[in-house]
């Protein structure tokens, strides 16, 4: 786990020109989804988890597993020695521009991920956003 100082407000270094491809064609694939490149995941990733730990330090991490243009925000619990309960918090698409994306909440009851509004009372927005969002409804228990 690596814990760096990002400004979210500062405009993020651009990845390489032209790394966001299209995802294939083959059986399953959505011809001509965004898929952010890897170095705009890693970023992602780090901006998010270095977030979400300034304000719950309870968490032990906030990790993205991605498939395609999609990644889904997961905390881990680490307060309990042995215990690293998982809580699946939302997902967020990627739609071509760095600062703006999709967001959906994850509903336990139906194990599914609702589209829904940011707290901001936008559509779209950081993925930072996502995870305030979904931090209001699933990790209410724990104290900023």
């Amino acid at each position: 786990m690596r814990h760096e100082t990002w400004d979210i407000g500062a405009a993020a270094p651009a990845c390489h020109p032209g790394s966001a491809l299209p995802a294939g064609t083959g059986v399953g694939d959505t011809v001509n989804m965004a898929v952010p490149p890897d170095c705009l995941k890693m970023r992602i990733g780090d901006m998010v988890d270095h977030h979400a730990l300034q304000r719950y330090r309870r968490l032990e991490e906030v990790t993205i597993t991605w498939r395609g243009s999609f990644g889904y925000l997961i905390a881990w619990d680490g307060f309990l020695p042995g215990m690293n309960e998982q809580i699946k918090l939302c997902r967020i698409e990627y739609l071509g521009d760095d600062e703006d994306w999709a967001f959906a909440i994850y509903d336990p009851a139906t194990e599914t991920y609702v589209p829904g509004r940011l707290s901001t009372g936008q559509d779209t927005g950081h993925p930072h956003q996502a995870f305030d969002t979904a931090a209001i409804i699933h990790l209410a228990r724990y104290t900023a």
